[in-house]
């Protein structure tokens, strides 16, 4: 029976297509026709997205506040796509919309590389990638910061607009100086050389404030919001959707579920593993790092099914066409999906009832009765988390992917080997 099923394994294996390893990057002098494809395509699905996808799923917004002890009024914000049209207009809304569909287009360009000549990247094209990638990223933990360190009532769009640049600014020094200020020290215990490790360390540096922003929301939501994409799952109408979902909003919420069940081991198990590899330095860093952490390594090694399937994982990896499934399935889940749902919970005022500590822009009512409040909410959800997801699914490829993304060399001359690209 065992053999039967690594046989069937190895024959779909057999017929994905095959691809050198490796990427080799073409120059504006050797141009063709075919090397714009990725670029008008991926334009062409971000119009979609921006025209269609997005005012749709902001058309069923609505904000809860209690009334009594576990007694709750729900009210319906935006009832169609006129709504939420209008919704979009408001204060510094386009802007944070603007950053997540520049991440959208950048991740869809990428796709569009590995459909159309995946064995060869154009450079013009990795720039505009690059591009539309990195300023969300930048951009992601600055506004983070700012909505955390200036809290409830006192975010403002048009007012004290003095102070809100010298804030600004601040908040913007701080991010860089402690950036660098980690680096620098990585740099001191290390002769002067900038090491992989205290340049990921840096990198998280930055990132903080987006993480801890992200790690606030969902845990002063994460019972509200399970329960009620449970509910969406079973085709229930719930605060969240209060509409009749259909099959693809059920399956989304049934995969949503899953991930917020998961998430806390998952998060527990990362940060286990990382300190075990930094710590003990164990032989077996890149099987361990590979293969899932601590948990994930252990399940491997005592199963023998899970061993196969992981192995004959190691070569569809190699598969252009499966990387490409893979960042449209990101795109669908965590890119369309996932973020919007932290925008409904947001929007819904969520943590002010499901929990504690959360980032907490407007108060429920103010969110009923402010339209300017409603923007803010739209505008810190896109700005403050499109360029977050953007950058995770990015380190995910090259962990995932590496011999199929470009710069791979130019990163393991570097010392970001495949260990490395692992544990950052």
């Amino acid at each position: 029976m065992r053999g039967m099923k690594t046989a069937l394994i190895g024959l779909s294996i057999s017929l994905i297509p095959s691809v050198a390893a490796g990427s080799t990057i073409a120059s504006s002098g050797d141009f063709e026709i075919s090397f714009l494809y990725p670029v008008l395509v991926a334009f062409l699905v971000a119009m979609l997205l921006w025209k269609f996808f997005v005012p749709r799923q902001l058309s069923a917004l609505q904000v809860a506040f209690e009334i009594d002890d576990d007694l709750y009024e729900v009210h319906r914000l935006t009832k169609g796509l006129d709504d939420a049209k209008e919704l979009l207009q408001q204060g510094r809304v386009a802007f944070g919309v603007g950053l997540y569909m520049m991440g959208m287009m950048g991740v869809l360009v990428l796709i569009g590389e590995l459909l159309f000549k995946a064995d060869v990247y154009f450079d013009l094209n990795l720039w505009l990638i690059g591009l539309f990638i990195l300023i969300p990223v930048l951009i992601s933990p600055w506004e983070t910061l700012n909505a955390q360190l200036v809290g409830k009532n006192k975010l403002r769009v048009g007012r004290h607009t003095i102070r809100t640049g010298l804030r600004r600014i601040i908040t913007l020094a701080i991010l860089i100086s402690s950036t660098v200020a980690t680096i620098f020290y990585g740099m001191n215990i290390n002769d002067g050389k900038i090491t992989p490790v205290w340049l990921a360390a840096g990198m998280l540096v930055f990132m903080a404030p987006t993480i801890l922003a992200y790690g606030r929301i969902m845990g002063a939501s994460w019972n509200m919001l399970l329960l009620n994409k449970w509910r969406t799952a079973r085709g229930r109408r719930n605060p969240i959707d209060p509409d009749r979902p259909s099959f693809v909003n059920r399956l989304f919420s049934l995969l949503l579920v899953m991930f917020l069940i998961t998430m806390p081991i998952t998060a527990l198990n990362g940060i286990v593993t990382v300190f075990h590899i930094l710590v003990n330095d164990p032989q077996n860093t890149e099987e361990v790092l590979n293969f899932g952490g601590i948990i994930g390594h252990s399940i491997y090694e005592r199963i023998d099914l899970i061993s196969d399937i992981l192995f004959h994982w190691e070569f569809i990896k190699s598969a252009p066409q499966f990387l490409s499934l893979y960042l449209s399935l990101n795109i669908a889940i965590v890119g369309l999906a996932f973020i919007f749902e932290l925008t409904r919970n947001l929007i819904l005022g969520g943590q002010t009832f499901g929990g504690m500590f959360g980032v907490t822009l407007d108060t429920p009512r103010e969110i009923r009765t402010e339209e300017s409040a409603q923007g803010r909410q739209l505008a810190f959800a896109f700005a403050g988390f499109s360029g977050y997801t953007v950058l995770l699914l990015v380190l995910v490829c090259y962990k995932e992917f590496g011999d199929l993304m470009p710069f791979t060399q130019n990163l393991e001359d570097n010392g970001f080997d495949e260990s490395m690209r692992l544990l950052t």
